[in-house]
């Protein structure tokens, strides 16, 4: 029993993760490459969390709204205000390329 209650707990934390917005972070949008045209290129964010807790893979869904929560804070740090995907989710992981289309 002793050796359930940890893998127990780990499980209850897989929907408890959360990720907290810096402030402007709710204002960055999520573009594709064809609409960067014409914005000007600010930078890149590299975003992970984790995508297993105790061998249990985590929703993808909930780790794809992580990373752009986490890159979206990140756009704002660089002074951006549009992300496009630069990569697939691999291991908890996923690149963005950070844009200002706003002047």
């Amino acid at each position: 029993m002793k050796a359930t209650l940890p893998l127990i707990m780990g499980l209850t934390l897989l929907g408890c993760a959360n990720v907290s917005s810096v402030p402007g972070a709710d204002a960055v949008r999520l573009i594709d490459a064809a609409e960067a045209q014409g914005c000007q290129r600010v930078g890149s964010a590299n975003a992970q969390v984790a995508d297993k807790i105790a061998f249990v893979e985590r929703d993808e869904k909930k780790v794809a709204e992580e990373l752009l929560a986490l890159a979206r804070n990140e756009a704002v740090k660089l002074g951006g205000d549009s992300l496009v995907i630069d990569s697939a989710i691999k291991f908890g992981s996923r690149r963005f390329v950070v844009y200002r289309c706003q002047s």
